[in-house]
């Protein structure tokens, strides 16, 4: 660090140069984020010293921060938006650990120690449960099994899982167990099922999967879900603002009964800031057991007590998201997603063009493209970035280009695009 101060004008001039390096999302089709709305900066900018972390100081940003919770519960047909629960985090990663982890103790409560032996049903003998709502979304202690100690405590989820998950396994010291997928790379439930054991403390269902942009089919694993009296937790970081906003809406919420959880991103096809994720439960008394273990007393805060995963949190991205679901409207997002689907039209349009078609029909804006090997795949896409600035993305299950049909890309992006594609294909690179 200098011994004294920089001037405004030498320290912009530095910040220039740091600008020019990163990306302003031109050429950019391998990002799920986007250039965030207008009135989401300008939202931003008036509450950036907001800390909803301690609410006392800043009623209105915590005000705002209940009408987000609501209105994102409504989206995801929630029966009664004001009974959800629920808060900002910095995105999927955040929202995904957080509502695993609630997983985990409630299954330890449940059992009352990892290492018990208390002799509670094996989960082969629970019985189905009833597919009418209850009263509370926490299942009878009696129903839930005792860890094995020769194993871990497992999570069952898709092979097409995002990689926050690994980074869970390894913070929570669970086995993740990756269930298979079909054809169209959603999760067989039948092969779900299998791998529950008496060691499972929830599902996850993925609503627009990273590589591919596929929901899995999450009415089957709600019903698995309640057979065996295990949460469901929907990871739909990117989906969530595309399904229903579809001209065909999909189903991938609370109108589900057995989904106990969704993470949802604001900061990607919600329009909002970086970093914007929403955490939302079906209702707080799926937390009743789970919350006094990550629950702290905070006497040098406004607050009693602090129950989120992270303390500070930004009050920006709280103003920043209530203004621009504000400002756009169920109609502005179906607009924004019409817009995104035109797009993924005219991108297979182009790629017919050049003898190419999408490795899948896409069910959202995310094209996978099979060119060949993995290695001539990634070979295809360094060129397209050293050689014309493109920064296009990888699947891993397949090999397959990965582009994301963003709102900041146009249709005269996609025709230079092809237009290079087709140059280093032809020179047999």
């Amino acid at each position: 660090m200098n011994e004294k101060g920089l001037f405004e004008e030498e320290i912009f001039e530095e910040l220039n140069c740091f600008s020019n390096s990163d990306s302003n999302f031109r050429k950019v089709l391998s990002s799920m984020c986007t250039v965030p709305h207008p009135i989401a900066v300008k939202a931003y900018n008036q509450f950036i010293h907001s800390n909803i972390g301690d609410p006392g100081l800043f009623h209105g940003t915590a005000e705002m921060e209940k009408h987000v919770v609501e209105m994102i519960s409504d989206i995801l047909c929630h029966p009664n938006p004001k009974d959800a629960y629920g808060h900002l985090t910095s995105g999927g990663t955040e929202s995904n650990i957080e509502a695993v982890l609630h997983m985990k103790n409630r299954y330890m409560i449940f059992c009352g120690d990892v290492s018990c032996n208390n002799n509670h049903s094996a989960i082969s003998a629970v019985p189905a449960a009833s597919t009418t709502p209850a009263a509370s979304t926490t299942p009878a202690a009696s129903t839930i099994p005792v860890v094995s100690a020769a194993n871990k405590l497992n999570l069952v989820l898709p092979k097409t899982a995002h990689f926050s998950f690994e980074k869970i396994a390894n913070l929570l010291d669970i086995q993740l167990k990756k269930a298979d997928v079909d054809s169209n790379f959603r999760v067989i439930p039948e092969s779900m099922e299998s791998l529950i054991d008496e060691n499972t403390i929830g599902l996850v269902g993925i609503a627009g999967n990273t590589e591919f942009g596929e929901v899995d089919p999450i009415e089957q694993l709600s019903e698995i879900a309640l057979k065996y009296n295990l949460p469901l937790h929907i990871d739909a970081a990117f989906g969530g603002f595309v399904f229903p906003f579809l001209e065909k809406p999909e189903t991938i919420g609370f109108d589900v009964f057995g989904v106990t959880s969704v993470s949802i991103d604001p900061h990607k096809m919600g329009l909002s800031v970086i970093p914007a994720g929403v955490l939302i439960f079906k209702d707080e008394s799926f937390l009743n057991l789970s919350m006094d273990k990550i629950k702290v007393k905070t006497p040098y805060l406004t607050s009693k007590y602090q129950s989120t995963l992270t303390g500070t949190r930004s009050g920006a991205a709280v103003a920043a998201t209530y203004s621009v679901m504000k400002y756009l409207g169920k109609e502005g997002y179906k607009k924004n997603v019409a817009y995104c689907m035109d797009l993924a039209d005219y991108f297979q349009k182009e790629l017919q063009k050049i003898n190419l078609r999408p490795y899948l029909v896409p069910r959202i804006n995310i094209v996978a493209v099979s060119v060949g090997s993995y290695e001539k795949t990634n070979q295809i896409r360094s060129l397209l970035l050293e050689k014309y600035g493109w920064n296009v993305s990888a699947a891993k299950t397949i090999p397959a280009l990965r582009f994301v049909l963003m709102p900041h890309v146009t249709k005269e992006d996609i025709s230079l695009l092809i237009s290079d594609l087709k140059e280093l294909l032809d020179s047999e690179i």
